[in-house]
Formats: structure tokens, C-alpha cells, sequence
């Protein structure tokens, strides 16, 4: 069968076109940042509010309260609120105690966690972040932070993305180390804790591709030559 010019041509450019598409799909893969869990403390208790975790602590269950919270680093639509509130408790009992949340990262990579937080003058003023790949073991992440007087509008980020074993890791887990609190009443409240990381989607390999791509070329190869012996 004759193919005129053109005809050809298109579909020269189209044959491009594809092989075109298959190297950028192969080069930069699609991923999404997604929150994993989410506490708003908004029910006044413990249980994640979206997503899967546990949180557990060693405070004395009478100084595990909840006051007003905040809409800083609230996600999907969350309103204010209530916040988890920490006493110092009777003789600044609860200074070197911890919350921990433990969060599975199956299936991402790029943790990142960040909350709201405030500190009365005498609450706990040298809190240490810490993270865990074993749920046991924590290690510190960075020096002691101290909260400010109000929750503001910047929350605190921690960015693990440089913890290689953090990622898809149905272990991981996260805790906040208090001290420093002077009183039985002075108070440090967590509010819209969140555990984030990067998803990747499924798409064609490099390798993939460019078998894809060596395929194709071969079998425009034998179509050229058949239509040119034609």
C-alpha cells in the first residue's frame, strides 16, 4: 500500500511523541505528601482523630488534661478545639516523663512531624523530641526545644526525611521528653500532632521504560523495512 508524505510524517511525530512520554513518565515518578495520623485532641481524649497510631504516656493520669486549642498546623478542615494539657503534677513529678505516638510508615518514605505547642512560666521548659525504629529505642532528634507562651501561628517541625530506617517502617514511633516545669499547676499543651510522609505511586521503572521504548523502535524498524520491500 502507498503511504503519502504526510501520512508518514504524522506518523513519525506521533511514534516521537510516545517515546517522549515514556522518558518523562520514567524520570520523575509521582509522589504526594499524606498525613499518616493526625491527633486535634478535640474529643478530649487519646485516640487519633484520622489516620492509624497510638498514643500512650507515663504522666499521671491526673495531670493528662485538656484546655483550648488552636488552629495552628490544624489539617482537613479541623477546628480549634481542645489541646492536651501537661501538668508539672504534685512536686514536679511528671519532669522527665513522655507522651509517645506510635505511627506504622508502610508504604512511605520522608517522615516529617509537627504540632502546635505553648508553655505556662512554669511548665516544662526543656522538652526533647525524639523518634524510635523500634517502638523501644528512642534516639534524639535535634536539641531541647522550649514552647512559647502562646500557640501562635508557626508550629514546631521536625523533618526526619535524612532517617533512612524511618521509612516504611511498621515500627516508627515518636515522643516528647518533658522537663523543666517549677510547679504542680505549670502546663505545656500539644495541640494538631501530625505524622506525614511521601507516598510514591506506581510507575514505570527507568529500565522499564527504555525496554519499552527499545521494543517499540524495533517494531517501527520492521514496519519501515516491510513497507519500503512493499
Amino acid at each position: 500500500m502507498f503511504i503519502t508524505p504526510n501520512r508518514r510524517l504524522t506518523r513519525r511525530v506521533l511514534f516521537n511523541l510516545i517515546c517522549l512520554g515514556l522518558l518523562l513518565t520514567a524520570a520523575a515518578p509521582a509522589a504526594f505528601a499524606d498525613e499518616l495520623a493526625v491527633w486535634n485532641f478535640n474529643d478530649s481524649n487519646l485516640t487519633v482523630d484520622h489516620g492509624s497510631g497510638t498514643l500512650v504516656s507515663n504522666f499521671n493520669p491526673a495531670n493528662l488534661l485538656f484546655a483550648a486549642g488552636t488552629t495552628n498546623n490544624a489539617r482537613l478542615g479541623n477546628v480549634a478545639g481542645q489541646a492536651l494539657s501537661l501538668q508539672g503534677g504534685t512536686g514536679t513529678a511528671n519532669n522527665g516523663r513522655h507522651i509517645t505516638f506510635n505511627v506504622s510508615t508502610l508504604g512511605f518514605s520522608n517522615i516529617v512531624v509537627s504540632f502546635a505547642t505553648q508553655g505556662t512560666s512554669t511548665g516544662f521548659n526543656s522538652n526533647q523530641f525524639q523518634y524510635s525504629l523500634d517502638g523501644i529505642n528512642f534516639v534524639d532528634f535535634g536539641p531541647p526545644y522550649t514552647p512559647a507562651s502562646a500557640f501562635g501561628s508557626v508550629p514546631l517541625v521536625f523533618s526526619l526525611v535524612s532517617i533512612a530506617a524511618l521509612n516504611n517502617n511498621p515500627n516508627a514511633a515518636f515522643r516528647i521528653v518533658f522537663n523543666g516545669a517549677s510547679s504542680a499547676t505549670g502546663t505545656n499543651r500539644i495541640d494538631n500532632f501530625v505524622v506525614e510522609g511521601t507516598k510514591v505511586t506506581n510507575v514505570p521503572e527507568p529500565v522499564s521504560a527504555i525496554l519499552l521504548l527499545t521494543g517499540l523502535s524495533g517494531l517501527y524498524g520492521v514496519r519501515k523495512r516491510k513497507r519500503a520491500a512493499g
